[in-house]
């Protein structure tokens, strides 16, 4: 069982166990914010499962505390409680209005295919 560091002792076990529910409970306070405005549930259980066995992830991409690159990774390893690396980017001005909290993100059921 992997407990979260937010007290909600998940027991996501497997990628399959992780729920939009869980990703909501996971990224309620976050800090973070994001110019996505969507991510693929699938994909993160993807993320989950290869985080599970080892992987390492590439840094995620941030400029301050906005993610420009690397959502589904960032979201699995906070639904593990895993901190990952990361690495300065530089966010362009016209993406800068479409920033919100990473709480705020919409999740997709659909597969967008990401590996």
């Amino acid at each position: 069982m992997w407990v979260d560091p937010w007290g909600l002792a998940c027991t996501v076990k497997r990628g399959a166990d992780v729920t939009p529910d869980i990703i909501k409970k996971s990224l309620k306070d976050d800090k973070m914010m994001t110019k996505q405005a969507s991510v693929s549930l699938p994909a993160i259980q993807r993320y989950v499962d290869k985080l599970i066995n080892g992987y390492t992830p590439p840094p995620i991409k941030i400029d301050g505390n906005i993610i420009i690159d690397g959502n589904h990774h960032y979201i699995a390893g906070k639904v593990l409680g895993k901190k990952l690396s990361a690495t300065s980017g530089t966010l362009s001005e016209s993406d800068r209005s479409r920033v919100k909290p990473m709480s705020e993100i919409l999740i997709d059921t659909v597969d967008w295919g990401n590996y």
